[in-house]
């Protein structure tokens, strides 16, 4: 806050002014405070603290808004499912704390690789999602695949040296239309998932959404 005054000002006025500012200031401060708690505290009750991923409320949240946008004759969206493949032997073999590095690494990857608008998500442990607007199954493909090939080429160090090759296994299904549920959709996602660790993991499979 910057205060200007005439040089024709009385002392005592300028004093009188300048507490005014600085009762001013105060309160502007703390309104300000308020306002970047309030911030603070929302973003705290949507964010997964590890990775800085949407937690899983948000995410089903934002698919039952995507589901009505869709309704209201706007492109439907993609989803894809995944998980680290072997991540219990992983932690078990190296420990926690690199399994945390792991799970940022690649939460930094999905937020490179998806389209800006994607909606990236921790859901459980090891387990992430990705809503992708406006996209139809053959371009969620190309996206979970993307990732997969990405995750694949990364290397996570520690301070003991890098950690053996990570890589995803991925489930992929779109909502075209319809009133299918999110959590049906998940669940087709899921089933995907299982097919391609089934099929000897790091892989993509494909769901087929059904709309009624």
């Amino acid at each position: 806050m910057h205060i200007n005054f005439a040089a024709t000002d009385k002392p005592s006025f300028a004093k009188a002014l300048g507490q005014f500012a600085t009762r001013c200031a105060e309160h502007i401060s703390m309104a300000i405070a308020n306002v970047k708690l309030r911030y603070e505290l929302h973003d705290q009750s949507i964010r997964d603290p590890l990775t800085g991923l949407y937690n899983r409320r948000y995410f089903m949240d934002s698919m039952r808004r995507e589901t009505v946008s869709f309704e209201r004759g706007e492109k439907g969206f993609g989803l894809i499912s995944f998980d680290a493949d072997k991540f219990k032997t992983f932690n078990d073999n190296h420990g926690h704390e690199a399994g945390d590095l792991v799970l940022r690494a690649l939460a930094e990857r999905m937020v490179a690789v998806m389209p800006d608008d994607a909606i990236c998500a921790r859901i459980g442990r090891e387990e992430f999602a990705i809503l992708v607007p406006k996209t139809d199954l053959d371009e969620a493909l190309a996206c979970a695949e993307s990732l997969r090939r990405d995750v694949e080429a990364i290397e996570v160090r520690t301070a003991f040296g890098p950690l053996p090759r990570v890589t995803i296994s991925s489930g992929v299904v779109a909502h075209d239309g319809g009133a299918t549920p999110p959590s049906v959709l998940m669940k087709q996602a899921d089933e995907a998932l299982y097919v391609a660790k089934a099929g000897g993991r790091n892989r993509v499979e494909a769901a087929i959404s059904t709309t009624s």
